[in-house]
């Protein structure tokens, strides 16, 4: 290959590859769709998802190492004045650094992202306050404490529950939970000793 076609090489990956990561980073309301027909072997790699557009994909890390690949070609040209096999080492050795930099950045947000929401089943058997009396056909309110912050549900009982009684949670009703209330402490403090026997 001669030089000027390996200079025409590695400025096209340069732009091309920096021009279409840009673009990706401008959010999810720009779509560049480029339809290319290449096989790819499924590989399963950590962090990688080529189906999901709210996690890491490989598109980051494909365009940095084409930019970077473009960028090293032509670094090696100017700063060493290398031959075409020495900028074709230097170029694959930006590339690499440049897909590692990407995946190590996606890896890192993937590793950032917060957990699944609670679903409303999973607080069956926690214990929460009544922060609205339930009626015994009506519905009330508790609020308990998850997913890092004080929560607010509506709730039904058999019984009347008066704001303020502690309830343990005992099943989903919708989006509402069906609570059942628990003797004050004093009381299961009594209640256990007595199960006991002291």
């Amino acid at each position: 290959m001669s030089a000027d076609a390996l200079e025409l090489v590695f400025t096209g990956s340069a732009v091309l590859g920096t021009a279409l990561l840009l673009l990706s980073s401008l959010g999810g309301g720009m779509h560049v769709r480029l339809h290319l027909p290449l096989r790819v072997p499924h590989v399963r790699v950590p962090f990688l998802r080529m189906t999901r557009t709210d996690d890491a994909t490989a598109t980051p890390v494909l365009l940095g190492f084409l930019a970077m690949f473009g960028i090293g070609g032509l670094f090696g040209a100017v700063a060493f004045g290398l031959g075409p096999l020495g900028r074709i080492a230097i170029a694959l050795a930006f590339g690499a650094l440049g897909a590692a930099v990407g995946f190590a950045i996606f890896a890192a947000l993937r590793r950032a992202e917060g957990r699944e929401p609670t679903a409303l089943r999973d607080l069956v058997g926690r214990k929460a306050r009544v922060t609205v009396s339930i009626g015994q056909r009506g519905r009330g309110t508790i609020a308990l404490t998850y997913d890092g912050a004080v929560q607010t549900l509506p709730a039904t009982s058999t019984t009347p529950i008066a704001r303020g009684h502690e309830v343990e949670i005992v099943a989903v009703r919708g989006m509402a939970v069906a609570v059942r209330s628990l003797p004050p402490p004093e009381d299961r403090h009594a209640v256990s000793a007595q199960k006991e026997g002291i």
